[in-house]
């Protein structure tokens, strides 16, 4: 049978089922894998151990010989590795190289089957450089020394390793049952033999049981023995033993008042018992158990006992708690109290102590003083509580006012579950976050991976309206030609976009539609040039900045087609297109790179008139602030909010990005107002829902990291290609583009695969074919 399924707040706080804790910290994390990785420096062959085994055994001279043999075989490992590897990936290279030639003479067919398989295609120069540069190095050395070098490493693996249940200790004890026999209850052979379903039968049991064993305990009294003085004997006794002569700590009548008070309260049992833990601490089990069991005994014997004036209020209160319930429950755990009765309740804690302490001096000093005593009527204060009931009934109960540190600001455009998430009771409580419930998670030896689901779509509310492209004006229609609505996230901006002059920063998804939100910026400035049906080309131009040379030419081509039913010319502004002060002149949109505009803007003459027309800028890729061209947007914007100020001049400022954690603070940066131009979209707002799977390599060798990532990189690629899916891999430099490439048509040929990497060569093919021969990327064209 299936188990029940929990939500997150109900899941964070049980263990109904079992979660693997990876809630560690990550400077434990951080520690736990130096420590791993120390311990395999130690354990197996580094390149540091072979540099001081040469300088060990080797005189002066022979030890420069040696040395520049040892920089060859760095050097083809750096090539057959690769550089964008880091340092340490080369150095295990190189010692895998020394390990595989150091009794070899030449580049075999096993060595070249046992680099490829662990490195994937690569030269064979430099495999047989580093060939020859082990045989020299080796020919310094016997035979003995050599393999001493080799096998110290794997002795010292193979005495620390521990497998897995060694430690389990089994028993081979046999036991035999009677199958007349029956089978013991909760481990008790003498248990009750008839299992019952009744519950009153099963309570009245484990009652029994809990009155064994409390009579078996000498120190534990009898309910008999609960008199008006058990109270106050336990909690001086429980004093004695938790403080002892200390002083400063609470007298015995002030904490008597405090569990009365406790005792003759709504509150259940475990409620109770939470409490009473939480203010009298691990010492006050025994009294706590005893409080609880003989509750109802207190209250009843102190009710019927001569009263004193420390415990008149609270009786009151409990013959309200034993006769009628003044509150009514829902529930166990929900109590329905009014704001003012709350703080009414406060005040009468505050001068129930206040009295208490004022009787203990007057009796100490042996004078009676009235008038602190007088102050606190219960009578009143009932009537005071009656009328805050009677108020509270007229009052509504979604519009009172909570008293609150700090005020919550709303961002009415701000759809960000995870910062919602962190206002969250349970977030700030200290609660454990766990993974979605659908995660599923497979781990073996070489990887562990966790894959998780798509998050739900954002529902609909209720003042979200899709924008058709009927509904918009002639400029409108002209620019969405062919096209029937806005998508969801751009009807939700449309209002800001497309009427208002406000800066804007959006921030969403992949593929949600940012362009055409650029694109109704666009179209409210040319619309504000509008006269008498003419558009006035020359009084304004608009930017768009764009983070590489290939999304400028991309935008260009897209705009351009966009804009040229309204006669607006778009051109391209980087490095490689440049344009005449004419051009320029007649272009009413350029499409730019941060650095070719910064150069414009920089110029004190000859530019000034173009920077003084522009009236819309449009930053593509704004999280570029964090990378190293980060400076060269920031000066851009700073220099146009400069120009704003000193010109007094409109230049409206819209930022686009799909990953933007701090958005707040880039919105302040760009001068946006938070509560109508900052519009944030979290991952519900996908137009294709996208799942996340993560894997990660187990080892810490960098040489096998890399053979691993390759194997479980081809697993994954087949996975989807076999699946009808198209398939883009990304590495972590230009160099490895070719090296991966090559490796995977390595394995789709050694595992009989290669046929589902082949395209069929339909009309587009030749096509697509002749692009690639003529870009930049030849050597992958012709080794693919």
């Amino acid at each position: 049978m299936a188990l029940p399924r929990l939500t997150g707040t109900l899941r964070s706080f049980s263990n109904v089922t079992k979660h693997e804790d990876y809630s560690e910290e990550l400077a434990d994390l951080r520690t736990k894998r130096s420590k791993l990785h120390e311990q395999l420096l130690k354990s197996d062959l580094t390149w540091k151990k072979i540099i001081k085994f040469v300088d060990d055994n080797l005189d002066k001279k022979e030890r420069q010989t040696v040395n520049g043999d040892l920089k060859t075989i760095l050097q083809a490992a750096k090539q057959i590795v690769g550089a964008e590897n880091g340092q340490e990936a080369i150095e295990s290279g190189a010692v895998f190289l020394f390990k595989t030639f150091h009794r070899k003479e030449c580049v075999g067919r096993d060595e070249t089957k046992a680099i490829k398989q662990v490195f994937g295609p690569f030269p064979s120069s430099s495999a047989t450089a580093a060939c020859n540069a082990t045989y020299r190095i080796a020919s310094h050395f016997t035979e003995e020394q050599l393999t001493a070098l080799i096998q110290m490493a794997e002795e010292q693996n193979g005495d620390n390793r521990v497998f897995f249940g060694k430690n389990i200790v089994f028993s081979f004890d046999m036991h035999d049952l009677d199958h007349s026999e029956e089978l013991p209850v909760n481990g008790e052979a003498d248990a009750q033999k008839i299992i019952s379903l009744d519950y009153n039968k099963f309570l009245n049991n484990q009652l029994n049981h809990l009155q064994n064993y409390c009579d078996e305990k000498s120190d534990l009294k009898s309910l008999e023995k609960v008199d008006d003085s058990f109270l106050w004997c336990e909690v001086g006794k429980y004093l004695n033993e938790s403080q002892g002569d200390t002083p400063g700590g609470p007298t015995t009548e002030d904490l008597c008042c405090t569990l009365y008070e406790m005792l003759a309260s709504a509150k259940s049992g475990d409620e109770l018992q939470n409490e009473l833990f939480e203010l009298l601490g691990p010492e006050g089990f025994e009294l706590i158990e005893k409080l609880l069991q003989n509750r109802s005994l207190i209250l009843e014997r102190s009710l019927t006992c001569p009263n004193d004036n420390r415990f008149q209020t609270l009786q009151e209160q409990c013959k309200k708690f034993i006769g009628e319930n003044i509150k009514p429950n829902y529930g166990c755990q929900v109590t329905i109290q009014s704001e003012q009765e709350r703080l009414l309740m406060k005040q009468y804690r505050r001068e129930e102590k206040r009295n208490a302490r004022k009787e203990k001096q007057a009796g100490e000093d042996g004078e009676v003083s009235g008038e602190g005593l007088m102050c606190f009527d219960p009578k009143e204060l009932r009537m005071q509580r009656e009328l805050a009931l009677l108020n509270a009934r007229s009052m509504p109960v979604l519009g009172r006012q909570r008293d609150m540190d700090f005020e919550k600001i709303h961002y009415p455009h701000v759809y960000d579950s995870r910062a919602e998430a962190m206002k969250t009771s349970a977030f700030i409580g200290g609660a454990k976050v766990f993974l979605p419930e659908a995660v599923q998670r497979e781990n073996n030896k070489m990887y562990e991976e966790v894959k998780i689901p798509h998050s739900e779509p954002m529902p609909i509310g209720i003042e979200e309206k899709i924008v058709y492209i009927k509904d918009l004006d002639e400029v409108g229609q002209l620019a969405f030609k062919g096209m029937k609505r806005l998508n969801r996230i751009q009807s939700i901006v449309f209002e800001t976009a497309y009427n208002t002059n406000e800066n804007m920063l959006i921030c969403a998804p992949t593929g949600a539609g940012k362009t055409n939100i650029a694109m109704l910026t666009v179209l409210h400035e040319i619309r504000q040039h509008v006269q008498h049906g003419v558009i006035k080309k020359d009084e304004f131009k608009i930017v768009y900045v764009a983070p590489m040379k290939a999304l400028a030419a991309e935008m260009t081509n897209y705009f351009s087609k966009r804009l040229e039913p309204l006669g607006i010319t778009v051109k391209e502004l980087t490095g490689d297109m440049q344009l005449s002060k004419g051009e320029i002149l007649r272009t009413q949109m350029l499409v730019t790179t941060p650095e070719k505009w910064d150069v414009v803007t920089r110029k004190s003459v000859g530019d000034v008139a173009l920077s003084q027309l522009v009236k819309l800028l449009i930053l593509d890729e704004v999280h570029l602030l964090h990378e190293d061209r980060g400076p060269v947007l920031e000066s851009i914007v700073a220099r146009t909010l400069r120009q704003v100020e000193s010109t007094q001049s409109m230049i409206r400022i819209l930022g686009l990005s799909a990953t933007l954690p701090n958005y707040l603070d880039v919105a302040t940066f760009l001068h946006v107002n938070p509560c109508i131009g900052l519009f944030y979209f979290d991952g519900r707002f996908r137009p294709v829902p996208l799942g996340q799977t993560f894997i990660g390599i187990k080892t810490t060798n960098k040489v096998q990291q890399l053979n691993h990532m390759d194997e479980v990189c081809y697993e994954n690629v087949l996975k989807q290609i076999m699946a009808g899916h198209q398939v883009m891999v990304f590495v972590h430099a230009r160099n490895a583009t070719v090296r991966t490439a090559m490796g995977l048509r390595e394995k789709a040929k050694n595992n009989g695969h290669i046929c589902h990497f082949l395209s069929p060569q339909g009309s587009d093919y030749g096509q697509a074919e002749k692009q690639v021969s003529e870009s930049f990327t030849l050597v992958m064209f012709r080794n693919i």
